[in-house]
């Protein structure tokens, strides 16, 4: 699924104007020294589906279209507002509640000691 990486000069922009919720819209990464927000647009896409606001759908198909996502991102949360980033950091949560975890329960840990000691 395709990700909009959003710098983190223009994360800050999007903060001051909607708040700290735009940093939970994604995970945030770092290499050191560039750091970005990885926004999903299957997230986004989530979110404006309920939202039910007029325009959304069409702007959600412009942006997944666009060449300069970050800018078409931009350009979409400041027309459709905070509501918008709420619900997209609602749809983030959600997908990554239900995604299997990479490391198997703390039971199966102590199952597999278990089993190795005796």
């Amino acid at each position: 699924m395709k990700n909009i990486v959003i710098p983190e000069d223009d994360l800050q922009r999007l903060e001051r104007r909607f708040g700290p919720d735009v940093r939970r819209m994604g995970p945030w990464n770092s290499d050191g020294v560039f750091g970005y927000l990885s926004v999903s647009m299957g997230s986004v896409e989530v979110a404006a589906e309920t939202v039910c606001q007029p325009g959304l759908p069409e702007a959600v198909s412009r942006l997944k279209e666009s060449r300069e996502p970050v800018a078409a991102f931009v350009d979409l949360m400041n027309a459709f507002g905070s509501e918008l980033v709420v619900h997209i950091r609602a749809a983030y949560s959600e997908s990554s509640v239900t995604l299997p975890s990479r490391h198997p329960p703390a039971s199966s840990k102590l199952a597999v000691a278990r089993q190795s000691a005796a």
